[in-house]
């Protein structure tokens, strides 16, 4: 079965992490079966890319790319620049359309999985989804994987029910990486067919990589947060709770691992480290491609995302480690994260909470192993690429 795998996703995230990891798991795994085509969009440069090493850059274009003028905004104006992209972009979609078809006739392609990490619908993604189905009578599989939550405001939820259809009468299979997904999903479209969930599944290098100098030797306590700076994600609140922790203990110290691609917000963070004084516990790091290899270095992970966080892939990369995690009760994270089992949920904005949690874990070493321990368990036995993979097969075998 020859089998194409399409991602666009412009940044280094998870749905760019699970298009790798899908890609690779089915090379690896079932490759006897399946001829793998990773596809791109052209202008797509996420690092992890260049792991493929078959890697298709189809030439087609993102409205996002053409259009950038056109996206941004709140509610009313962000609803007017979707309207304009539609009456703009209707020219350069019909030839995307048009390259998608000849590709997927030129490889003979059977099934199609596509990786959508956009908010309501990534433009690309829907249109090799409609270029999928036009040629329906080749690509009798065409699977749809929605790996971000929809947005809340009424307005927007509309549009959603709109692209909803396209996606019930288009695909074979609708796909969600979490049960919240896929509940607010079913809530706030038309979508009649059946949503499977599958949980994302990663192979995580266990290693010590050493580059980071977080005081392992000098008996210090190291908590970590990886994320690139964003309002969604919560630093402001992983540095009011190391605040609080700073002034109970001296031996405590602080990592977070993220781009600063919101440079306003980045700016509001480091405003607010001054103003605590913390200058010299919490340590900053940028750069780094490949943050979750530094998981091992630390005694816990905290997640503060506050929304738009559907499964929370950096909690699994800590189970996978053997470490526990604190995290908000965001999105599909309690999923994954089995309170007082694999770690803590705390209440979305409880940052005191938090760092009560944290505080537990570092003076109990037991307490953190078994949690550790419990955590491994969890992720092998559900969150590895191999239990993933085997549901993706049943999927492609299955009969429509």
């Amino acid at each position: 079965m020859n089998v194409m795998i399409f991602c666009a996703n412009p940044v280094n995230g998870g749905t760019a992490r699970m298009f790798y990891e899908v890609t690779e798991g089915l090379e690896k795994i079932a490759s006897e079966q399946y001829k793998v085509y990773a596809c791109i969009d052209k202008d797509n440069d996420v690092n992890i890319y260049n792991n493929i090493p078959d890697l298709y850059r189809l030439p087609i274009l993102s409205a996002r790319k053409v259009y950038p003028h056109m996206y941004g905004g709140k509610y009313i104006k962000r609803v007017i620049n979707k309207l304009k992209r539609t009456v703009c972009y209707s020219k350069i979609k019909k030839n995307n359309i048009r390259i998608v078809r000849d590709f997927i006739r030129d490889k003979r392609i059977d099934a199609v999985i596509i990786h959508n990490g956009g908010y309501n619908g990534d433009e690309l993604c829907d249109q090799v989804l409609e270029a999928a189905y036009h040629n329906k009578d080749i690509v009798k599989k065409r699977i749809y994987v929605f790996h971000n939550d929809i947005e809340k405001s009424f307005i927007m939820k509309q549009i959603f029910r709109s692209y909803a259809r396209q996606l019930d009468k288009q695909a074979t299979n609708l796909i969600t990486v979490s049960n919240y997904t896929k509940d607010r999903i079913a809530d706030s479209s038309y979508i009649h067919k059946n949503i499977d969930v599958i949980y994302n599944g990663i192979n995580v290098n266990i290693s010590n990589k050493g580059a980071i100098d977080n005081n392992t030797q000098n008996n210090i306590k190291n908590i970590l947060m990886i994320g690139n700076f964003a309002v969604n994600k919560g630093q402001k609140h992983f540095i009011m709770a190391a605040n609080d922790l700073c002034r109970r203990h001296k031996d405590y110290e602080f990592t977070i691992i993220g781009n600063a691609y919101d440079k306003e917000y980045y700016s509001e963070c480091m405003k607010l480290i001054q103003e605590y004084g913390l200058q010299e516990k919490i340590h900053i790091y940028q750069g780094i491609h490949n943050a979750s290899d530094y998981i091992k270095e630390y005694d816990v992970l905290t997640v503060t995302s506050l929304y738009d966080e559907s499964f929370g892939l950096i909690s699994v990369e800590a189970m996978a480690n053997s470490k526990p995690v604190v995290a908000y009760a965001c999105g599909g994270i309690p999923e994954v994260v089995v309170n007082d089992r694999d770690g803590y949920i705390v209440p979305i904005g409880e940052y005191t909470e938090m760092a009560n949690k944290i505080e537990s874990l570092e003076e109990n070493q037991e307490l953190r192993k078994r949690f550790g321990r419990n955590g491994r368990a969890d992720y092998e036995q559900k969150y590895s690429v191999q239990s993933m993979i085997k549901k993706y097969i049943q999927l492609l075998e299955d009969e429509y």
